[in-house]
């Protein structure tokens, strides 16, 4: 680590580094090694991200000098002139095809290519991959799963995508789940059928985020073979960032692209992802409208029936609260950590995800570490129902003395079923997925309190 550092290889500083955030001996000095990385090669909106969960006086000076520095530069762009630039760096070294090809809009099936076990997505800016398992072929799969994976990577950039398929796909038999090992995709996997294949996407790029938690129990579980997971390197998180937002998933779905890709190889006929009542039932988490009712819900539903797949949302009935429960009664909890800056054994201990998620589970977190104070003090807050559920869960009502009047309610009803999201599951999956719920959790009393959800009053 030390060497690295020394002589300028900061990527490689840090990834060593990070390898010793968990000895108490050594912590001290990775913290230092990666935030001082960061700030030599001035990439400030890392080192402030990053060392926001710690509360070192090293770490603390330099959030505040990186803030400084930001606030000097002048924002015509979406990223400072250093980010861009270690974008651009980032983007220039990403790999290509040997074939090159020119971007479709008439043909999506055109855009794809494969060269041995990797294939190739031509986009407007460039191309993605990902490394498929062994017997892959991308000519045998179905035209109309190439055109939603085209439309889950672009949407809602570029309209020619939205092109009804040229074919629709048979269903298939199997169920699967877009699985990040997170508290509420793991929740949807314990409730769906004890076939589905789990996929995880994982990210081919190096960046702040640290996937050593989730490594965890995806080893546990193809170790023990309790469940199928396969593993996708790819890197089409970058799309995005040519439209001015940093890495991510382009849309909602497209965090289940490989699933896709994969759907004829494997023979899926549904896709699920880890959707809570507070992403289905619930505006941003603070809002009640009816999601079935929604131009989002009835247009993904159809475009996913078209390629041959039902579009699955196993815990829409149940909260993140839910989720939480389930979780706990299983024995999978003790591999399971939704934290994504641990060290593959526990929890920062100072994210949100640490508060709302670690910490109803009776793990340790500091209620006055900045990110949670951060979270705590927007208004509207962040997903509102379930953090104001969790001030009242761990007895941290005080933390928001101006919304005292939310806590007239008694929050128990947010651990419980919501018995109307039982119909959004295709009625093939209900009876099994329904079943699994009501064995773990019991129902909302009516009327449903959810119904009246409006925190902040808004429109």
């Amino acid at each position: 680590m030390r060497r690295a550092y020394n002589s300028g290889r900061y990527e490689q500083a840090r990834h060593y580094a990070r390898l010793l955030l968990g000895t108490s001996k050594e912590a001290e000095l990775a913290r230092s090694i990666i935030v001082r990385s960061y700030w030599n090669e001035q990439a400030y909106e890392d080192l402030i991200q990053t060392a926001l969960c710690w509360d070192d006086e090293i770490s603390l000076s330099y959030v505040h000098l990186a803030k400084e520095r930001l606030n000097s530069i002048a924002h015509g762009h979406s990223f400072s002139p250093v980010a861009q630039n270690r974008l651009k760096h980032l983007l220039e070294n990403q790999p290509r095809p040997k074939e090159s090809r020119e971007w479709s809009t008439d043909d999506m099936t055109a855009n794809f290519l494969q060269e041995g076990e990797r294939v190739w997505f031509r986009y407007p800016q460039g191309y993605v991959f990902w490394d498929m398992p062994a017997g892959f072929d991308l000519s045998t799969t179905h035209t109309s799963l190439l055109a939603l994976a085209a439309e889950t990577l672009l949407y809602p950039w570029e309209s020619s995508t939205k092109a009804p398929f040229s074919s629709t796909r048979p269903m298939g038999e199997r169920a699967s789940l877009s699985f990040s090992a997170g508290s509420d995709s793991t929740a949807a996997a314990l409730v769906m059928p004890s076939h589905t294949l789990l996929g995880y996407h994982r990210r081919s790029f190096e960046s702040i985020l640290d996937h050593r938690n989730a490594r965890r129990l995806i080893d546990y579980l193809n170790n023990t073979r309790e469940r199928e997971v396969v593993q996708i390197e790819s890197n089409h998180e970058l799309i995005r960032t040519h439209h001015g937002k940093p890495g991510g998933f382009s849309s909602d779905f497209a965090c289940a692209v490989h699933l896709i890709l994969l759907a004829d190889h494997f023979g899926l006929g549904a896709i699920g992802f880890g959707m809570p009542l507070d992403n289905t039932y619930l505006w941003k988490g603070r809002k009640f409208r009816r999601f079935e009712e929604t131009d989002y819900y009835i247009y993904w539903t159809k475009r996913f029936a078209d390629a041959g797949l039902d579009l699955l949302f196993p815990i829409a009935s149940i909260s993140e609260a839910g989720a939480l429960m389930v979780v706990k009664k299983s024995p999978w909890l003790e591999h399971l950590n939704s934290c994504m800056r641990g060290d593959g054994k526990q929890g920062c201990g100072r994210c949100w995800k640490c508060f709302h998620k670690n910490g109803p589970l009776g793990r340790p977190f500091d209620i006055n570490a900045r990110e949670i104070q951060t979270f705590l003090n927007k208004r509207p807050m962040p997903t509102a129902t379930h953090a104001l559920w969790a001030l009242q869960k761990m007895g941290h009502e005080d933390e928001v003395s101006d919304l005292t009047h939310l806590f007239e309610l008694n929050y128990d009803w947010w651990e419980k079923i919501f018995p109307p999201g039982f119909l959004l599951l295709p009625d093939r999956w209900r009876s099994g997925i329904e079943a699994h719920l009501r064995s773990m959790l019991p129902l909302m009393p009516e009327p449903y309190e959810l119904y009246s959800v409006n925190h902040f009053s808004e429109d």
